[in-house]
């Protein structure tokens, strides 16, 4: 019997035993990390099957980002559309029920692990003390007799020698070994007693949780490959396919080919009647499936649509989608078959962010009439309108009809915003409705409402304009028809899929220069609140009379645009000095020196100091040279007799103060 106690209980370096390890802190992670996967995971399945359709709150939501609540149109064909939404959230499909099922397979799987482990975990033994009774399976009160009975029998059992192809045996023989030594030996018992272990005081050592086999030798091959595997292939193809995926795709969300597209063919020149082929020749469009049965549906509106622009691109699937789009656009969806309207929901789920680049674009490019062309297009695919089709035929109901009615009224109604300037009584005797047709217009004009556009121009904190001050335009934006805590919410698109919320776009455009069409600055409001402000901000850069025209465009609706001129007076730079005030407290701060000042000060302080002190050394050494100088004079006459020194003395100073004075020297008083 070779080997200590430590090679039974810990593991040396020399040693691998797994029996001097635990799964319990293993069981504990693996319990740890499926709960907290499982039990959020589960609490949202459950919350889907109690209340299904709530994904669509984040498409038709009761309330905007500031907690206001959103005031949604209340006309028959917009309640049908979004209560038709949210029934088919909630609609239990086949696709739904196979996502349910796997979502519950693989929660059971994930709660069956959890309580696999918890019941495993259960059965563990923790580790504890060293107790020989239980490693001979004696009671605490047996003798010797029966202590060594005991050994002898489990000595019989575990020793090596019988157990050659067992690993184990050898570890559990030491075991009952030092069980033994440690009831018969007194120093072994002395030792257990005292410190828990018949060897005596032992290091405790504390290791990572892992579960047993990954410690047995002939798993390791196996761990290693799995290791391998994820490190060098799982974790480089994840990486490799989210950037396959979106590298395509810009920050916008648009992919770089459409970006690149656009950049080429939107051009100074390009209206709204470029916008269908625009938008079917992206590449987002370019990606949508063809059927074979496709040629056969699009022949059958051939007869019904008018495109308003030679085709350029030949391409199917080009060609496809901008027939769809010119039918839309003229209100052709009772022709189409459902896989057409399908892909025309899809064309226009790509509308919105391929149209914010075209505006986007022109914006960049100062192409103001560009980009007011680009919102037209938008409007017309939010309302389903053609290019030379007349505002009022966004009002629920109306036809070629009401459009005559509304151009034989005196006076007569061309535009929107007359159409809504009209009481409701006026309105009923000009459209010859029915009551249920009427209650929809008057909730679309409601809807819609009047709002008020305010502008002002200035520069912060200054009365006056001067040539290279940041001007700065104050729009305020009021919708009327809000009451307090109220926002606009999605507009009226009963044909266009999804909610569509107004976005409002401002331009400064310069109507002094040349180009009239020149934006001087622009900005994108996506604030749906009943009060908004915004600020546009620019260089002045010319002198005298400047005008600008401000442009306050909402994409959601025609007609619904306002148009501001504002007119300021620049100063040249020379024509206008302007005093900045200052206050009697910074004059004060002025006249301080600055801490570089008082460093310069105090260097300069002990310049001064050093050249003083070498001044008083020189006078002492220019006076020492005088007196060496006297003495070596007086050297050659001694006084006479009964002369006094002092005297002697007295009259050799004279006679220096007189040399000084006349600049001779001692030795012509000699002579």
């Amino acid at each position: 019997m070779s080997g200590g106690f430590r090679d039974s209980f810990t593991k040396e370096d020399t040693k691998e035993d797994v029996l001097g390890y635990d799964d319990t802190a293993f069981y504990y992670f693996v319990i740890s990390v499926l709960t907290c996967v499982a039990l959020p995971w589960t609490l949202s399945v459950i919350h889907g099957l109690v209340w299904p359709g709530q994904d669509i709150e984040n498409d038709y939501p009761k309330k905007n980002g500031e907690g206001n609540t959103l005031r949604y149109c209340r006309t028959a064909a917009m309640v049908e559309k979004v209560e038709s939404a949210r029934a088919n959230a909630r609609k239990f499909t086949t696709q739904t029920a196979i996502l349910c099922l796997i979502k519950t397979m693989v929660l059971s799987a994930i709660w069956a692990g959890v309580f696999g482990t918890v019941m495993q975990l259960g059965q563990e033994k923790e580790i504890k003390k060293f107790d020989p009774f239980d490693i001979l399976d004696v009671l605490p009160t047996a003798n010797g007799i029966q202590i060594k009975r005991a050994y002898r029998k489990l000595s019989l059992v575990y020793h090596p020698d019988k157990n050659p192809d067992d690993p184990l045996a050898a570890s559990r023989f030491i075991q009952i070994t030092k069980a033994y030594q440690a009831l018969t030996d007194e120093v072994a018992k002395r030792n257990w007693e005292k410190f828990g272990n018949p060897d005596g005081p032992q290091t405790t050592k504390v290791g990572i949780g892992l579960p047993r086999f990954l410690l047995e030798k002939e798993n390791h091959f196996m761990i290693l490959c799995a290791f391998f595997f994820v490190l060098i292939f799982l974790v480089p193809m994840t990486f490799i396919c989210y950037y396959q995926n979106t590298k395509n795709y810009a920050a916008n969300g648009v992919m770089i080919e459409t970006l690149q597209f656009l950049g080429l063919y939107v051009n100074e020149s390009a209206r709204s009647k470029n916008g269908p082929e625009l938008l079917a020749a992206c590449a987002e469009s370019r990606c949508m499936k063809t059927r074979p049965s496709d040629n056969s549906h699009i022949k059958k509106l051939a007869g019904h649509v008018i495109e308003h622009k030679k085709r350029v691109f030949t391409i199917p699937v080009v060609m496809k989608n901008q027939f769809l789009t010119w039918a839309h656009m003229q209100r052709r969806h009772a022709l189409m078959s459902p896989e057409l309207r399908e892909d025309l929901d899809e064309l226009l789920g790509h509308s919105i962010k391929v149209t914010q680049a075209m505006i986007e674009i022109a914006c960049m490019r100062e192409w103001f009439a560009t980009a007011q062309a680009m919102i037209e297009f938008r409007r017309c695919l939010v309302q389903a309108l053609d290019i030379k089709s007349s505002q009022l035929l966004q009002v629920p109901h109306f036809t070629d009809k009401h459009l005559e009615l509304c151009r034989n009224a005196s006076p007569p109604v061309t535009t929107l915003a007359e159409f809504l300037a009209k009481g409701a009584d006026e309105r009923k005797a000009l459209v010859q409705m029915t009551g249920e047709e009427l209650l929809d217009v008057e909730a679309f004009c409601s809807h819609v409402g009047e709002r008020v556009v305010k502008a002002s121009i200035g520069v912060e904190d200054e009365n006056e304009i001067v040539v290279g001050d940041v001007a700065e335009v104050t729009v305020q934006m009021f919708w009327k028809h809000l009451a307090k805590g109220e926002a606009q919410g999605p507009a009226n698109a009963p044909l266009f899929p999804g909610a569509k919320f107004e976005e409002w776009w401002l331009f400064l455009v310069d109507a002094g220069a040349r180009d009239s069409t020149r934006i001087v600055h622009f900005e994108r409001v996506l604030d749906t609140n009943r009060l908004i402000e915004e600020k546009l901000r620019f260089q002045v850069t010319k002198a005298g009379e400047n005008k600008l025209v401000l442009h306050a465009m909402c994409d959601a609706y025609a007609g619904l645009d306002h148009k501001i001129e504002l007119t300021f007076t620049a100063y040249a730079e020379d024509e206008f000095e302007r005093k900045m005030p200052v206050h009697q407290e910074d004059e004060d701060l002025d006249l301080q020196p600055t801490l570089f000042q008082q460093w310069m000060g105090d260097l300069r302080g002990d310049e001064s100091e050093e050249e003083e002190e070498d001044g008083d050394g020189a006078e002492l050494d220019e006076s020492a040279d005088g007196a060496d100088r006297k003495g070596k004079a007086s050297k050659p006459t001694s006084p006479a007799k009964g002369s006094s020194p002092i005297k002697s003395q007295g009259n050799s100073k004279d006679d220096d103060d007189d040399d000084d004075d006349s600049g001779g020297s001692s030795s012509g008083s000699d002579d």
